[in-house]
């Protein structure tokens, strides 16, 4: 008798086994609808981590020629998108290569002529911000409302490289 109940004993009930399979799916599908957020938030970091490297290498090329790479579309958006995108910063040595977006997305720049007090622009598009006052650490440069910068378009990252030597 005794070997008869130990032999029932050694397994599992299927209601055990169904609740073992429930809760894995529930845990699956909280990673599931969680990954895609995460990796927009990684490639928002990731571009907002190139964009100061790009302004860096804008200060160096401006501290050694005294001016701003030009804007090879004047007047319109200028990104990277196009061929040589800040061709300047590679010709210098001060950027691997032409500067490209990990996703989707793309990275703009505008130079306002160093007789504007704004200075050079840098714009990209950020996936996962979804705030009310506008990216922390970017610059507004205009009024709200009149450019990708302002307060209405709150998923633009901008930083403003000025003309000045102190930065």
């Amino acid at each position: 008798m005794k070997n008869k109940i130990s032999f029932f004993k050694k397994g599992f009930t299927l209601i055990e086994l169904l609740v073992v399979i429930s809760i894995i799916g529930l845990l699956s599908s909280v990673v599931m609808v969680s990954f895609p957020t995460s990796t927009k938030k990684t490639r928002d970091s990731i571009r907002m981590r190139e964009l100061k490297q790009i302004q860096t290498a804008l200060r160096l090329y401006y501290d050694i020629y005294h001016q701003m790479p030009i804007n090879r579309a004047p007047g319109l958006s200028y990104c990277d998108d196009q061929p040589n995108f800040l061709q300047e910063l590679v010709d210098g040595g001060l950027w691997p290569n032409n500067p490209e977006d990990p996703g989707n997305r793309n990275y703009c720049y505008y130079d306002y002529g160093p007789d504007n007090a704004i200075g050079a622009l840098l714009v990209v598009t950020l996936e996962s911000y979804e705030g009310t006052d506008g990216v922390s650490g970017s610059c507004r440069p205009w009024a709200p409302g009149e450019n990708w910068c302002s307060r209405s378009n709150n998923d633009y990252h901008c930083l403003c490289t000025s003309y000045s030597p102190y930065w």
